[in-house]
């Protein structure tokens, strides 16, 4: 069984969506606001997220969009494990719930267009450039 500290130190579930506009475009927000506010919650002592731990989800984002066009069916099977690696890192207490959480919506809310993974690509560098360093 996992340590359920974690658990208790977390917030309440709540909802970061909507990433897109109905046109598949991406909320500027995501680059701004909404990016450098997610960065510090996640960072906060009490959550743990550190620096490496958000670098390297960013690096596994920038993996599966580098891959060639030509390994679209992979890219879309990569990016949707990209929610079990989250939780399984959630569970492991090196990843927070809240960032979890976070993941969790944004490739659910990708789903299979790799046109908005490209876009969420651009979120997670923002939040990674907005992360307050210790």
């Amino acid at each position: 069984m996992y340590n359920n500290q974690q658990n208790r130190n977390t917030p309440p579930d709540k909802s970061f969506k909507p990433f897109f506009k109905d046109d598949g475009s991406l909320i500027l927000d995501w680059v701004g606001d909404k990016a450098k506010d997610i960065s510090k919650e996640i960072s906060d002592a009490k959550y743990g997220l550190t620096a490496t731990g958000l670098r390297n989800f960013y690096n596994e984002f920038l993996r599966i969009r580098n891959l060639p066009e030509t390994h679209s069916e992979e890219k879309k099977i990569l990016i949707k494990l990209l929610i079990a690696k989250v939780n399984y890192k959630k569970l492991t207490n090196k990843a927070p719930a809240i960032f979890a959480n976070f993941i969790t919506e944004l490739i659910t809310e990708v789903g299979d267009d790799l046109d908005k993974f490209e876009k969420s690509c651009l979120i997670m560098e923002a939040i990674v450039g907005f992360n307050p360093k210790k």
